[in-house]
This record gives C-alpha cells, sequence and structure tokens, in this order.
C-alpha cells in the first residue's frame, strides 16, 4: 500500500516592512546623510577669526579662510569681538596682530571665554607683527604659551604685519621711531597660503574624534 506523499507547507511570509518603492526611496535618503550626521569624515565647519587693530591682520584671516573655501571647507572668516559665537563649528584658526610680544585683549578674552569648546577641537593659532625684510623678530617674538595650553593648539605660526606710520597714535609712532621699525607691508601672501593648505590636508585627515581636556588661562 503506497501513501500519499505530505504535502510540503508554504513557507509563512507577511508582508514587506515597505513597499519596493518606498524601500527604495529610503535606502538612497540613508545613503546621502551627510558624513557629519554618521560621525564619519573629516570637519567641514570652520571658523577663522582674528583680532586686529589696522585691519592687516583681519586681511590674514580672510585669506586663509578663502584658501579653506576653496578646498570643500565651509570656513568663516569673523574679526573678534563679544558677539563671535564659537557653538556648530568643527575647527577652528584663531589669530592675532602682535604688539610688544602679546596678542591683543580682545584675543585673549576670546580664548578665556571659549577655552572648553576650543580644546575639544581641532586648533591652529597664528600671529601677525614682525616687520621687515627680513622681518625684525627676537629668539621668542610672541608669548603665547597660555594661549597655546589652554586651546591644545596644534601649530602657532607667526606672520610678517605690515606698518603705516599714518594710521598709528602718536605714541606708537614714538615706538616705531624708537625701534627704528620700518614702513611698509612685509606679509607674505605666499606662505599664508600654504599653511591653510596644510590646514585644510590635516583637516581632510582627521577624523571627527577630537581632543579632550582644558587648562585655564592664568
Amino acid at each position: 500500500m503506497t501513501t500519499a506523499p505530505t504535502p510540503v507547507a508554504a513557507p509563512v511570509t507577511g508582508p514587506p516592512l515597505l513597499e519596493p518603492p518606498l524601500q527604495r526611496l529610503v535606502m538612497a535618503q540613508l545613503e546621502e546623510l551627510p558624513e557629519a550626521l554618521t560621525g564619519q569624515g573629516p570637519p567641514r565647519r570652520v571658523l577663522v577669526a582674528a583680532a586686529s587693530k589696522y585691519e592687516s591682520t583681519t586681511e590674514i584671516a580672510q585669506a586663509i579662510a578663502k584658501v579653506l573655501g576653496e578646498r570643500g571647507f565651509d570656513a568663516n572668516a569673523a574679526e573678534i569681538d563679544p558677539s563671535v559665537q564659537v557653538e556648530g563649528f568643527d575647527a577652528f584658526v584663531i589669530g592675532s596682530a602682535v604688539y610688544s610680544g602679546h596678542w591683543l585683549q580682545p584675543a585673549r578674552w576670546f580664548v578665556q571665554s571659549h577655552a572648553a569648546v576650543l580644546s575639544t577641537h581641532p586648533v591652529w593659532l597664528f600671529s601677525s607683527g614682525p616687520v621687515g625684510e627680513p622681518p625684525m623678530t627676537d629668539e621668542d617674538p610672541v608669548d603665547v604659551t597660555a594661549i597655546a595650553e589652554a586651546t591644545l593648539a596644534r601649530e602657532h605660526k607667526v606672520f610678517p604685519g605690515r606698518l603705516e606710520h599714518s594710521r598709528l597714535s602718536i605714541a606708537e609712532q614714538a615706538l616705531v621711531v624708537a625701534l627704528r621699525a620700518p614702513e611698509g607691508d612685509f606679509r607674505d601672501w605666499d606662505a599664508i597660503r600654504s599653511w591653510a593648505e596644510g590646514i585644510a590636508d590635516a583637516l581632510n585627515a582627521a577624523g571627527p574624534a577630537t581632543t579632550t581636556g582644558t587648562i585655564s588661562l592664568e
């Protein structure tokens, strides 16, 4: 006696979680999520902030931001004042004109006020001040030790500046005469561009992870 084969039950299936057209749309949107949201890729928003007395250092900051913009970054150049905010930026380039070997007070206040944020993001520092050809510099022309420690800065770069006697106060004119400081624009735009390109290269090579820890300014 032969028995009929046991019928094989059809696999139990339910409706797809998403209809195929909608599923394809969702997958396409996921693939297009910005790198910043997925936690991958380098920082993209950069604040280039500078304190300047006679616009020379501001123009250097603008040149740096322009180079970063050409390299694909959303770079904003800003002159430091109490309205400048640091939220929403992934990296920072901070600079100041230099007088008597020190940054201008607004730049020092800016760092002190925002050290907690700056020290957890990539930071580069630059100073503008020495003049002459070659620039008149001491062995250590700018004291940024406390600023570099507070921001955990990756590098500090000193650029030659610009000196126009007609724009100086009487006291400043007396000082530059005493120091025999030459008049003229000694800014090296090729060096500025090269440095900015190095920052772009470093940011492109870096992931979103940042350094932690802060050191307070004295």
